[in-house]
C-alpha cells in the first residue's frame, strides 16, 4: 500500500513541478515582452489629440521648420523642480516640457533638450544672469512666516553652435501658446540671412496728440520677430540715385511731394523686376485732444512737377482715385468684441448709471474688409420699400464680389475671424477700367482686387475736418455725433450702391512711364548744369567788356609751375541708361491705407482716449513680409486661431452701451440661474426617478400578496 501511494506520488510532483516551471517561464517571457514594450515606447510615441480643431498637435510650420534644420539645435532649459513650483504654474511648465519633448521626436537627432537647475548650482544661475533668463520671485506665506521662494522657467536656443535667442520667461498656458512662441524663435536663429528690404517714408508734422516730429512707420519694423529676419534700409535720397540692382522690395509709406526724378526712380526699379509696395493715403487727419480730426493736405506731386503719380499709377494698370472712404455697413465699423476692442475704432465718454464711461461709437470711416461674398446680399440691397427690382439685383450681383477677395496665405488666418485689418480714412485703389466693370490692363500686365468695402460705401473728396465728437459737454457730443451720423446716413440714401476697392495685385512686364521722354536730371546734375551755365555767362559778359579772361603769367621769379596735370577728384558712376521696357517681370502691391500700420494706431497711443487703435496691423505686417517673401515655413502656424470655447451667456452687443458692467451684472444674473438649474434638475430627477420606482414595487408587492390569496 505504501509503494503504490509512493509511485502515484511521483508523478504528481514532477507535475507540479513541470507547472511552476511553465509558470515561471510565463512570467519571464511577459516580462521581456513588457520590457521590450517599454523600450520601443521610450523611443516612438504616438499622441492621439482629441481636439475638434488639434490645437494640441504641432502644425505642418513647426514640422516644416525642423525638417530644415542642417545643423543642430540645442534647447537649454532653465528649469527649476517641478514639484516646487506654486499649483497654477505647473500647468504651464507641464505643457512646455511636452511640446519641447515634441520637438525631440520630430527633430530626430537634430533638436537636443538640455536641462539645468539654477536652483541646485550657482554657476548656473550665474550664466542664466549673463544671459539675462530672469527668475520667478513668488511669495509664499503663512499665519507664522513670509517668505518669497524662486523659479526658474527660461530657455535659450542654440543653433549650430553659433547663432543664438534668449526666452527669459517662458509660461504657456496652453500648447497652442507655446507653439506660436517657440516655433518663430527656431525659425528665426535657423534664418541665415537677413531678406533686404527697402523703403521710403514722408512723415508729416502735424498737431494734436502727435510728436512734433510727424507720424512715421518704425514701430513695427523694429519688432523683434520682425527685425531678426528681415534688413530695413532707408532708401529716401534727396538726390534721387537709382535704387540698388540687388534690391527687390521696396516699401512706400503715404508717398506725397514727389519730384519727376523720384517718379523716375520708382519706374525704373520696376523695369528692373522689383516690387513695391505701396501704403497710400489721399490725407491724413490729425488726432487731437477729443478726437477733432482735421485734416493735414497731402499734396502728391512737388511743385514743377510735369508728370503726375496718378497717371503713373494708371501706366501701370492701376486707378488710384484720392478719395476718403466711408462703409456704411454696420458690421464693416464694429469691433469683434466690443468690451474688449471698443477703442479699435472710436468711443465717446457716454453718461451710464456707473458714471462716465468710454462707449463705442459708429464712425463710418474707420472700418475693415469681411469675409463675405456680397453678390449673395444683391436681393436685399437692390430692395427698396419692400420691393425687389429683380433687373437691379441681377446687376448688383455682377457687379460685387467678396471682401477679401483672395486665398492666399496672406489672408488664411484673416478669412478666419471673418475680416481683415482696420483701415483709417482709406482712399479708393482698384485697376484700371475703360468702363465700370470692364478691366483695362496694359499688355502683359495682370491684376487683381484683393480687398473690398461693402457695398455701402461712400467716397468724397477729403474734407477739411472729420470730427464727430465736437466740443462742449458729454450730452453736446452726443448730440454731435447724431448730427455727423444723420448727414451721412442722408447722404447714403440718396447715393447709388457702389464697393470700393481697397488692395490691388498687379504684376508683369511693365512700360515705362517716361519711355519716349527725356531722363529726368538728378539735382546734383541739375544745380552743376546751372553752375557751369552761370560761368560761361559771366565769362562771356567779361569778354564783352573788354576784360582778359587769359590768365596772368607767373612772376619769372617764382618756381615755375609744373607740367604734370593735376589729378582730378574721382567721379561717380554713369548712371546706367532708361529702360523703355521691363527686363523682368515686375510688381506692385497697392493699398489704400498707411495709418494702419503708423506708429502711434499701432502702439495704442490713442488707445485710451477713445481710439483709434490698429489691433490687427501687426498681424498683417507680419503675414505680408512672409507672402512677399514667399516664406511659407509660418504660413500653419499664422493661420491657426483658436477656438474660443466659453459660453457666451451674455450677448455684448444687447448691453446698453457697451458698459462692461452692466454685461457683468447680466452675467451673474444668467450663472445664478444657471447654478439653481443645475442643483434642482438632478434632484428633481433623482426625486421622480425615486417616487417611480416605488410605485413600480408597490404594485409588485400588491400583485405578489393578490397572487398568494
Amino acid at each position: 500500500m505504501t509503494s503504490r501511494n509512493q509511485t502515484a506520488a511521483g508523478p504528481r510532483c514532477a507535475a507540479q513541478s513541470g507547472a511552476a516551471l511553465a509558470v515561471t517561464v510565463h512570467v519571464l517571457l511577459l516580462a521581456v515582452v513588457l520590457g521590450q514594450i517599454v523600450f520601443l515606447a521610450s523611443r516612438h510615441r504616438l499622441r492621439f489629440d482629441l481636439t475638434s480643431d488639434q490645437m494640441s498637435t504641432t502644425s505642418a510650420s513647426t514640422r516644416t521648420i525642423v525638417d530644415k534644420l542642417d545643423k543642430r539645435l540645442v534647447i537649454e532649459a532653465y528649469f527649476s523642480p517641478k514639484d516646487k513650483l506654486p499649483v497654477n504654474l505647473r500647468q504651464s511648465r507641464e505643457v512646455l516640457e511636452n511640446f519641447l519633448d515634441e520637438l525631440v521626436q520630430i527633430g530626430k537627432g537634430r533638436v537636443v533638450v538640455q536641462r539645468f537647475d539654477p536652483n541646485e548650482d550657482k554657476a548656473i544661475a550665474d550664466r542664466c544672469t549673463r544671459l539675462q533668463i530672469q527668475p520667478l520671485d513668488l511669495r509664499s506665506q503663512s499665519s507664522t512666516s513670509l517668505s518669497v521662494d524662486r523659479h526658474w522657467q527660461g530657455l535659450r536656443f542654440v543653433y549650430g553652435g553659433g547663432k543664438q535667442k534668449v526666452m527669459s520667461q517662458m509660461l504657456p498656458a496652453s500648447w497652442f501658446a507655446a507653439e506660436i512662441q517657440l516655433t518663430p524663435a527656431i525659425k528665426e536663429v535657423a534664418t541665415q540671412q537677413k531678406r533686404k528690404i527697402g523703403y521710403m517714408e514722408w512723415p508729416i508734422a502735424s498737431g494734436g496728440q502727435q510728436q512734433a516730429g510727424g507720424t512715421g512707420w518704425g514701430a513695427l519694423r523694429s519688432v523683434d520677430q520682425i527685425a531678426k529676419r528681415f534688413e530695413f534700409q532707408n532708401l529716401k535720397d534727396e538726390d534721387g540715385a537709382l535704387l540698388p540692382n540687388d534690391l527687390e522690395t521696396l516699401f512706400l509709406y503715404r508717398p506725397k511731394d514727389l519730384t519727376d526724378r523720384q517718379k523716375y526712380v520708382l519706374d525704373q526699379f520696376l523695369m528692373r523686376g522689383g516690387t513695391m509696395v505701396v501704403f497710400a493715403d489721399a490725407c491724413e487727419y490729425a488726432i487731437a485732444p477729443n478726437r477733432m480730426f482735421n485734416r493735414v493736405p497731402v499734396v502728391l506731386d512737388a511743385p514743377g512737377s510735369s508728370r503726375k503719380f496718378v497717371d503713373q499709377l494708371a501706366c501701370y494698370g492701376i486707378d488710384w482715385k484720392p478719395k476718403v472712404l466711408a462703409d456704411m455697413a454696420a458690421q464693416a465699423h464694429t469691433a469683434r468684441d466690443r468690451l474688449t476692442q471698443a477703442f479699435e475704432y472710436l468711443a465717446l465718454p457716454q453718461q451710464t448709471q456707473f458714471g462716465l464711461q468710454m462707449a463705442a461709437v459708429p464712425y463710418p470711416y474707420f472700418f475693415h474688409a469681411m469675409a463675405v461674398d456680397w453678390s449673395q446680399s444683391a436681393d436685399q440691397l437692390a430692395t427698396r420699400d419692400g420691393k425687389l427690382d429683380k433687373d437691379l439685383a441681377a446687376a448688383y450681383r455682377k457687379q460685387f464680389g467678396p471682401g477679401i477677395a483672395s486665398d492666399d496665405f496672406l489672408w488664411k488666418a484673416f478669412q478666419q475671424v471673418g475680416r481683415g485689418p482696420g483701415f483709417y480714412w482709406p482712399t479708393w485703389v482698384g485697376l484700371r477700367e475703360k468702363a465700370p466693370g470692364a478691366v483695362d490692363l496694359p499688355a502683359g500686365v495682370t491684376g487683381r482686387v484683393m480687398l473690398r468695402s461693402s457695398p455701402a460705401v461712400l467716397a468724397e473728396d477729403p474734407p477739411p475736418a472729420l470730427d464727430p465728437i465736437g466740443r462742449g459737454d458729454a450730452r453736446a457730443r452726443a448730440q454731435s455725433v447724431q448730427k455727423f451720423q444723420q448727414k451721412l446716413a442722408e447722404r447714403f440714401q440718396s447715393e447709388p450702391r457702389q464697393q470700393a476697392p481697397l488692395m490691388v495685385d498687379v504684376r508683369g512686364t511693365f512700360a515705362s512711364f517716361f519711355a519716349g521722354a527725356e531722363r529726368p536730371k538728378r539735382p546734383s546734375e541739375i544745380k552743376e548744369e546751372e553752375a557751369k551755365k552761370a560761368e560761361a555767362e559771366r565769362q562771356a559778359k567779361a569778354a564783352a567788356e573788354g576784360e582778359a579772361t587769359e590768365p596772368k603769367p607767373a612772376d619769372e621769379q617764382g618756381p615755375p609751375p609744373p607740367d604734370a596735370k593735376q589729378p582730378e577728384g574721382p567721379k561717380a558712376a554713369p548712371e546706367a541708361d532708361p529702360l523703355a521696357q521691363a527686363q523682368a517681370p515686375g510688381r506692385i502691391l497697392m493699398i489704400g491705407d498707411s495709418d494702419f500700420l503708423r506708429d502711434d494706431l499701432v502702439r495704442g497711443d490713442h488707445r485710451q482716449a477713445g481710439g483709434p487703435y490698429s489691433t490687427l496691423g501687426g498681424a498683417f505686417f507680419v503675414a505680408l513680409l512672409d507672402w512677399l517673401a514667399e516664406d511659407r515655413d509660418l504660413l500653419e502656424l499664422q493661420s491657426r486661431v483658436p477656438v474660443d470655447r466659453k459660453l457666451e451667456f451674455v450677448d455684448a452687443e444687447a448691453v446698453p452701451t457697451g458698459d462692461a458692467r452692466l454685461a457683468e451684472q447680466a452675467l451673474r444674473r444668467t450663472t445664478f440661474w444657471l447654478v439653481v438649474a443645475n442643483v434642482a434638475v438632478p434632484v428633481v430627477l433623482l426625486a421622480l426617478f425615486g417616487f417611480a420606482v416605488r410605485l413600480v414595487r408597490r404594485a409588485q408587492k400588491r400583485s405578489f400578496h393578490a397572487s398568494l390569496s
